[in-house]
């Protein structure tokens, strides 16, 4: 005799297991060990305000590597940042410019250390003469180790140098990654070291404003490695000579338009644009920075975000 299965039990089944599948997993509690601790962690490791408070937790973990409770007395310290410290929550002051700097809480033998940047609203302007030689702004993000103030002509600018280690093409970003609707402005100069040009421009919603020297082009992009949408013209412009950049992005419903402007620093401003991209698939969103490509030293000075 031939052995089947039921069709209502199959149904059953199916409805049983579709049930207990639906069902939400509740989280199992943590379970948190008795022992004292041995390390510290500080979270958020890395937060951004423009003039909120941060609170700060302390995690404590065993020698078994368990989350424990027991972590003895605390002592916070703040080192770089304009504000007040009380109880793991920090308050930036109301009149502080853009920086950065950490918060350490200590207990015992045992420490932990987050990172903070504080960038207020717009607009900001940085002329580099407040910043230390060969360094760079503390808040920006990717800076370090590529960009550096330094002197030239009496005044303090940012030199973007050869890279010693590494490649020579970097982005920078001076703001927060959910900016739009603003424009951004700096004077750059490009320099000739043989044979070989730099490029240099600007960032806005995560488009590229690019003074490319060995092409001498005009470049306007989404991403390097695919111009879906790029926009380039031709635009001769001379090493050792200042210009001032100024780029926007205008998001719509269904578009981007950017746009790029440059003229000799010094020189009156023109009314029209030099260059004008339209972007299908538009970024929304993105923070302002600067870009440099440099086998040989390219200088900033003067950036504005309004």
């Amino acid at each position: 005799m031939r052995n089947f299965i039921p069709l209502y039990f199959i149904l059953m089944v199916c409805i049983l297991a579709a049930g207990c599948a639906s069902k939400e997993m509740a989280p199992k509690p943590v379970e948190m060990s008795t022992a004292p601790a041995v390390s510290l962690l500080l979270t958020p490791a890395e937060t951004l305000t423009s003039g909120d408070p941060v609170t700060l937790s302390v995690i404590g973990f065993d020698a078994d590597g368990k989350r424990t409770s027991t972590i003895g007395a605390t002592e916070w310290n703040q080192t770089g940042l304009t504000g007040t410290l009380q109880d793991g929550t920090f308050t930036p002051d109301e009149n502080a410019e853009a920086h950065a700097g950490t918060v350490t809480v200590q207990s015992g033998e045992m420490t932990a250390t987050a990172r903070l940047r504080v960038i207020p609203s717009l607009p900001w302007t940085e002329d580099f003469e407040a910043i230390e030689l060969e360094k760079a702004p503390g808040h920006w993000i990717g800076s370090a180790g590529k960009f550096f103030v330094r002197e030239k002509d009496g005044n303090k600018v940012l030199v973007k140098t050869p890279a010693r280690v590494g490649l020579d093409r970097s982005n920078v970003y001076i703001g927060p990654s959910k900016m739009t609707n603003y424009q951004i402005q700096v004077d750059l100069m490009g320099t000739r070291n043989k044979r070989r040009l730099p490029d240099m421009g600007l960032i806005a919603n995560r488009y590229t404003l690019d003074m490319q020297g060995r092409h001498q082009r005009l470049q306007i992009r989404s991403w390097a490695s695919d111009l879906r949408m790029a926009k380039t013209i031709d635009f001769a412009w001379e090493t050792d000579v200042w210009y001032t950049m100024k780029m926007m992005v205008e998001v719509m419903d269904d578009k981007a338009i950017i746009r790029g402007k440059i003229w000799r620093t010094g020189e009156s401003e023109p009314e029209a644009w030099t260059i004008t991209a339209e972007d299908p698939l538009p970024n929304r969103e993105g923070s302002p920075g600067i870009y440099g490509y440099s086998p040989a030293d390219i200088y900033y000075d003067n950036l504005k975000v309004w």
